[in-house]
């Protein structure tokens, strides 16, 4: 079984783990750079994010349910809604059962609750040293996210039975 953590946000990220726990893929979620007036924006390349999910072929993605925080203006929190909505629906187009989950729920069972950015990456680094470069630097705290939803996933799918 593959189960996919999707963390969809500003630093968002996918992370791939097999039911024995081991890391397959982390990666950032892809981004096109867009003209806009004088500069540039980063966007979710929603192609490349469907191709992405198919590549991997998950059998469940686990998807941190999160609203709009305050002090967002509302064009942060209509972005941040349309990326939600576009890593969902590639979630589903797969054929994967899709099962969102909260923030409180995973940095429980992760023991994070209370913790920093920071701790998520140490606690992805030590559960996956392997992949350690994969959490090194700061704005990795998304791809270190999405690998612990999808070993709180993990973990949930041991407890239903659904694999020893």
């Amino acid at each position: 079984m593959r189960i996919l953590g999707v963390d969809p946000g500003r630093n968002g990220a996918l992370a791939l783990l097999t039911d024995q726990g081991r890391t397959l893929r982390v990666v950032d979620l892809p981004v096109l750079v867009v003209k806009r007036g004088n500069g540039t924006k980063g966007e979710l390349d929603a192609f490349a994010l469907h191709d992405l999910l198919s590549e991997m072929a998950p059998d469940v993605c686990y998807f941190e349910k999160v609203a709009g925080q305050r002090g967002d203006g509302v064009s942060a929190a209509f972005n941040f809604g349309e990326i939600t909505g576009a890593c969902k629906m590639a979630c589903i187009l797969t054929g994967a059962r899709f099962i969102p989950v909260t923030p409180p729920a995973w940095k429980r069972a992760m023991k994070l609750i209370g913790a920093a950015k920071d701790d998520s990456r140490a606690k992805a680094m030590q559960l996956w040293p392997e992949n350690a470069s994969d959490f090194r630097r700061q704005k990795d705290d998304g791809r270190a996210d999405a690998a612990l939803i999808a070993e709180h996933g993990r973990l949930e799918q041991i407890k239903q039975g659904v694999f020893g």
